[in-house]
């Protein structure tokens, strides 16, 4: 049967020495390998609304895949961006609407470094050439770890911010490291959001949560032989149902 997956990227670069977590990298070189690879497999690479919508369609006629990569970090548009418009492939980029322009803040101290992120006018050249862009709160806080009024503020606040700088309506969600739960939930659907995604393991099914959409990550250690694993098997599917 085939499968209906969402890859989960961070950085696209070469991981600095003492970089305290690498596996957050994909280095470019590898990056390329992994989007030819989705070509020659015959992968239909699309936007997460197309695959969504193909699932609930019962389309099994492709291997679809849609790429993510949360953050927005400078080297999604030095290193993946040319990439990508190269395949003609589209993807979804979630950006912290506050932090725009600036650096990780949220984990600077814990990753050992600080990692620049796109400013607006990339931001905007990009959304006008096949990336989505999505929100991932204002300032990556973890979402069940704050008040109500706050909550609303890091998710439809953001969702302002961004159709703001962009002129154009905002439907996709990235919970910050994954962390939720049914009032996150409801917050992210109140806000006006269509999906969001998680960090949770596994493959897009019939009968998907919208707002709890299950992805596979990419990681340094994902050598080219674990990368066809990860796309072609079950493995993830049976990892997210472990966890």
């Amino acid at each position: 049967m085939h499968k209906a997956i969402i890859l989960m990227y961070h950085n696209i670069d070469i991981p600095p020495k003492g970089a305290r977590i690498p596996n957050l990298y994909v280095t470019p070189r590898m990056f390329r390998f992994q989007m030819w690879y989705l070509r020659l497999a015959g992968y239909q690479v699309l936007s997460i609304q197309e695959l969504v919508a193909a699932v609930e369609a019962g389309d099994t006629r492709h291997n679809m895949v849609a790429l993510t990569f949360d953050d927005g970090y400078e080297d999604f548009y030095k290193n993946a961006y040319p990439v990508l418009k190269h395949y003609g492939y589209p993807s979804t980029v979630y950006v912290v609407s506050k932090l725009v322009g600036k650096n990780n803040v949220w984990d600077s101290r814990n990753e050992n470094f600080a990692k620049p992120l796109m400013d607006w006018d990339t931001i905007r050249e990009i959304s006008k050439n096949g990336v989505q862009i999505g929100s991932h709160t204002k300032t990556h806080p973890e979402l069940t770890r704050i008040q109500s009024d706050e909550l609303n503020k890091e998710i439809a606040g953001s969702k302002n911010e961004i159709e703001d700088h962009l002129d154009r309506t905002i439907d996709a969600f990235c919970y910050p490291g994954g962390n939720q739960n049914k009032e996150v939930q409801e917050a992210v659907k109140k806000a006006g959001y269509r999906h969001a995604v998680t960090t949770q393991r596994g493959h897009v099914d019939k009968g998907y949560d919208p707002f709890a959409l299950r992805r596979i990550p990419i990681k340094l250690i994902t050598n080219p032989l674990s990368f066809l694993y990860k796309i072609h098997t079950n493995s993830e599917k049976r990892k997210g149902k472990q966890s």
